[in-house]
């Protein structure tokens, strides 16, 4: 009995004197791996987590990002609803309000990092926005002086703040950039909670699609889905219809077709998509607090078309086009115009001269806060494409930035979308669908 336990603790011994080095060096591994769990984590996720590689359309700089990559960078001093309803963003812990000084106190949550490693404080907010006035009476307060009323400002503040070369606060930080000819072409985006994300950015249409072919980018977004890509691809493809960032329409020149009854006829000799979800009606996004689904529709009618031609006739027309993406659209407009009204349609495509057009078929924007001053005011000589002048929509628009009221800018905002439809300064055509093309692994 004696001599099998002096055998097995000899046989240990031995086993022990022959591996201790490799023995203690586990020791050390299972303790550093303890201890430092959590970084060895975020290592391991950073070497083997596949990157999501995504190709753009168009040519940006770090001033103009699209919103969906700049908010995942950074936060404004508020966020927009999917209703587009302002509230306040995760940088801020508080808001208070003196509407009769026109004064926003901001309350900045300075635990915050920004992604250099500094604390935010409020005189890091440094918002270039004509007629607001921005002061940092402490380190964790931001003062917003407007020098007149006006309602939309916290919408306005949902901007996404950076330092220099994107340097945000967000979920996600630029880890690499590249330019070329002063274009971003390159960026790449980490997040200790997410997998990487590679953005390449192409001029057009056509090299996006070629990207996407060879490898260089897995998901693309387009328009339309290429045949090619239809067959024999291993893809995902889903559809969404994109209600708040832009829409399509015909904007006419108000000055040159100054017959109202001559713009809507031209508005019910136009083609549109029978599909409700896809439909556009109004310059105000469909899913806006503020959208007023009871406008005039202008639903496809030649024989109203006629109608209101007979009295206002002229014998030709040059239609515009500002997006190549509408060029289809524009050809299906021409023909419903020559055929219902038997004018002549001269079709273009590319730069527009906005100071002598007859009609342009474009994108037109659609901002946060259903204010719409910028694009239909009379004042607004840049931006009023149309150049309509109407002074009950000049006062509509004047009112509803100037009112705090919900209900009422509800009430103000639905008035100012029937006045404009019965304008018809622009014939609104639909909302853009989006195809997100994925490979598959």
């Amino acid at each position: 009995m004696f001599t099998k336990i002096r055998f097995k603790f000899e046989l240990y011994f031995f086993y022990l004197k022959k591996n201790f080095v490799f023995i203690i060096l586990g020791l050390i591994v299972g303790i550093i791996s303890v201890i430092y769990q959590k970084k060895l984590t975020l290592m391991y996720q950073k070497f083997s987590t596949p990157v999501v590689k995504i190709g753009i359309e168009g040519l940006y700089t770090s001033n103009n990002l699209p919103l969906s990559i700049s908010r995942q960078i950074s936060f404004g001093l508020t966020e927009i609803t999917q209703n587009d309803k302002p509230i306040i963003s995760p940088l801020v812990k508080d808001l208070s309000v003196d509407l009769e000084k026109n004064i926003y106190l901001f309350k900045i949550d300075n635990t915050k990092i920004w992604h250099d490693g500094k604390k935010l404080t409020s005189s890091d907010i440094k918002y270039q926005i004509p007629g607001l006035t921005f002061t940092s009476p402490t380190p964790d307060t931001l003062s917003v002086t407007s020098d007149k009323p006006f309602s939309p400002l916290e919408s306005v503040l949902s901007r996404p703040l950076f330092k220099n070369k994107l340097v945000g606060l967000g979920k996600f930080k630029v880890a690499d950039i590249n330019y070329q000819d002063g274009y971003i072409n390159y960026l790449k985006l980490t997040s200790s909670q997410s997998s990487p994300i590679v953005y390449r950015f192409y001029q057009n249409q056509n090299d996006l699609i070629n990207a996407f072919k060879i490898g260089e980018v897995d998901q693309i977004e387009l328009n339309t889905i290429p045949l090619d890509l239809e067959s024999g691809w291993k893809i995902n493809i889903t559809k969404n219809v994109s209600t708040n960032t832009k829409y399509s329409a015909i904007f006419l020149n108000t000055q040159k077709l100054n017959n109202k009854q001559l713009r809507q006829a031209l508005a019910y000799a136009t083609p549109k998509s029978t599909d409700k979800n896809d439909r556009c009606l109004s310059p105000v996004s469909s899913t806006s607090w503020a959208y007023n689904p009871s406008v005039k529709e202008y639903n496809f009618n030649p024989t109203r078309a006629r109608e209101l031609f007979a009295d206002n006739k002229i014998d030709s027309l040059n239609l515009s086009v500002g997006d190549r993406n509408l060029l289809s659209t524009a050809e299906n407009i021409k023909k419903s115009w020559e055929e219902i009204l038997k004018i002549k349609v001269n079709l273009t495509v590319g730069p527009v001269d906005l100071q002598n057009f007859d009609a342009i078929i474009h994108y037109g924007s659609i901002p946060t806060d259903p204010d719409q001053y910028v694009f239909w005011h009379s004042t607004q000589i840049k931006s009023n494409v149309t150049k309509i002048n109407n002074p009950k929509i000049d006062k509509l628009l004047e009112d509803g930035r100037s009112t705090f009221d919900t209900i009422e800018r509800k009430k103000i905002y639905h008035e100012f979308q029937k006045a404009l439809l019965e304008e018809s300064p622009a014939i609104f055509l639909s909302y853009p669908t989006i195809y997100t093309i994925t490979r598959l692994k």
